[in-house]
């Protein structure tokens, strides 16, 4: 199943086209599943991040400096997954804001991870967490289905602490549906990160394995009218338009 109607065609649909990949709970694997469509799609595409990633098992990681053209990679790789530098066998430094700005206009389209939750599907962000590039013309907002109705105790949060501090609860609140849709579309939440002016659709992830939850999480999002909702499996390769 095509993953690209969850971004709006408008945003990618055109050269120097930015798509940011936001959250947790499947970031990593929809950057590649987008990026494999987008490349039969269009001949330059790259794939990268902003913040610090793990290695690929469905594409090589290419180098380059800031200062380096970056087409003739284009020319042998696409999609083109590029990063700054590799730090241990585990995990590679991606690039600034205005690294990445100077290599767009070098592409058809980039999509690149915005931020890190260490594989978690929920999350709190710090001051040291990069906000949205203004450049973006999309961010899809990705959360787990595994986090819904659960506890801070039972370890489905990256950063436990400041979320706890951040939305005054206690190890043994239950993190609920609606709870989470407050978090995600929320200016002291997610929202913090993302301008007002870039649009947003939400990817509700494991509905394979949490379709009860997927759907509840994502009919709750739906409600503040944000951008299109959606919920599916990216492992499995499926999805559900919550808009119709």
């Amino acid at each position: 199943m095509n993953f690209l109607p969850i971004i709006p065609i408008d945003s990618y649909n055109r050269d120097a086209s930015a798509i940011a990949i936001f959250g947790g709970g499947g970031k990593t694997s929809l950057l590649h599943q987008i990026g494999h469509e987008c490349s039969m799609k269009f001949e330059k595409v790259l794939l990268t991040s902003i913040v610090k990633a793990g290695p690929s098992d469905s594409f090589p990681i290419q180098f380059a400096k800031p200062s380096e053209s970056i087409l003739p990679l284009l020319l042998n790789n696409n999609p083109l997954y590029l990063m700054k530098e590799k730090i241990r066998e585990d995990k590679f430094i991606g690039f600034s804001s205005n690294e990445l700005e100077s290599w767009i206009a070098q592409t058809n389209i980039c999509i690149f991870e915005a931020d890190g939750a260490r594989g978690l599907p929920l999350k709190s962000h710090n001051h040291h967490d990069p906000n949205i590039p203004p450049f973006t013309t999309h961010t899809i907002i990705v959360v787990g289905a595994d986090a819904v109705d659960t506890k801070l105790s039972d370890g489905k949060i990256h950063r436990p602490d400041l979320f706890q501090s951040l939305w005054s609860i206690n190890k043994d609140t239950r993190i609920d549906a609606p709870f989470i849709s407050k978090v995600v579309t929320s200016e002291r939440g997610y929202l913090s990160k993302i301008p007002d002016s870039i649009s947003k659709s939400f990817f509700i992830n494991k509905a394979d394995a949490f379709p009860t939850r997927a759907k509840l999480l994502a009919e709750k999002i739906a409600t503040q009218n944000i951008g299109k909702v959606f919920y599916g499996s990216i492992k499995n390769k499926w999805w559900e338009n919550l808009n119709g």
